[in-house]
């Protein structure tokens, strides 16, 4: 929001305030002389009786004196008040109006109707006002300021949300998940892929991740021995699997078959990462290429696995 715009939300909120302000004070004080002119009219109807009026219908010219002196002395009382009585019937103390108001408001007697002339002082300003002035400029200003704070955070706001909505979306990542008390091989982004392993494969397999997560520059040839620590790792799983409650008949030998055992991991991952052929290289076991003795020279060691790729369910 620029200056200019900022002064002008100041002016506005500024003068609706003030306009606001005396057009209650207004009305309280008309409230206010409304009272003052009801206790002067109950006074002087408690004093008729001692006033001497003149009575066109008793043909009596009354006492102009006495009733100006009555006059006089009935706004001597008045003099703090915004209200002065002018006339009654047809005596009046010709005061000068400046700018007051006249108000005529009757009395009726037994015998005749009592005219009572007011003046009345309606002041828009006072000394007081000033402080109400600054007072509500200082609260226009920190309307303003509000209001260019709401502004900037709703155009920050939009601005964000604009750009989140232009950036692509980014899927989290895909990892491989292990869910011991099923069983089965899956990905954390489609529970509806699940496939099942048996207990050797699943348990070779947790262990060889484990063994390569902590020994990244290990490798492992099929035509060397399975290393202790990994069969160690295998067989922990294997009671991990009882634990569970799975039905097993004997411990697998996993330093037999290993040949088998890879190929029935690979299978099950062949299906589980059908849709992302591009992770294969962190979980698959590397296949054997050529024949005769050189397909026992490769290493199927997990070489790029992190601890990070791998979620177990029922560790």
């Amino acid at each position: 929001m620029n200056n200019k715009r900022f002064f002008g939300v100041i002016l506005l909120i500024f003068s609706a305030a003030l306009l606001m302000f005396k057009l209650s004070s207004y009305v309280q004080q008309a409230q206010h002389n409304d009272l003052i002119m009801a206790d002067i009219e109950n006074r002087i109807a408690l004093d008729l009786p001692r006033l001497n009026l003149s009575n066109r219908f008793l043909k009596h010219s009354g006492n102009h004196d006495a009733i100006v002196g009555y006059l006089q002395r009935l706004n001597m009382q008045l003099i703090q008040q915004p209200i002065q009585v002018n006339s009654i019937n047809d005596v009046s103390l010709a005061l000068t109006k400046n700018g007051r108001e006249s108000r005529i408001e009757y009395l009726e007697t037994s015998d005749q109707k009592v005219a009572i002339t007011f003046l009345i002082e309606t002041h828009w300003w006072h000394i007081s006002d000033l402080y109400i002035i600054i007072i509500l400029l200082f609260m226009a200003f920190l309307f303003a300021k509000w209001a260019v704070v709401i502004k900037r955070a709703s155009l920050q706001y939009s601005a964000l949300k604009e750009q989140v909505e232009q950036l692509p979306l980014v899927n989290a990542q895909v990892i491989l998940v292990i869910d011991l008390q099923d069983k089965v091989l899956a990905i954390n982004d489609n529970a509806e892929i699940k496939v099942s392993l048996a207990n050797k494969p699943l348990c070779f397999y947790l262990a060889l991740i484990e063994f390569c997560v902590e020994h990244p520059d290990v490798t492992l040839y099929q035509n060397k021995d399975v290393p202790d620590e990994l069969v160690e790792l295998a067989n922990k799983y294997f009671y991990r699997l009882t634990q569970l409650g799975h039905t097993i008949r004997k411990r697998p030998n996993f330093t037999n078959s290993l040949d088998k055992t890879l190929s029935e991991i690979r299978a099950a991952l062949d299906e589980v990462l059908y849709a992302h052929p591009e992770l294969k290289e962190i979980y698959y076991p590397p296949k054997a290429h050529g024949e005769g003795s050189r397909s026992r020279l490769h290493s199927y060691s997990l070489l790029k696995i992190t601890a990070a790729d791998i979620e177990v369910i029922g560790k």
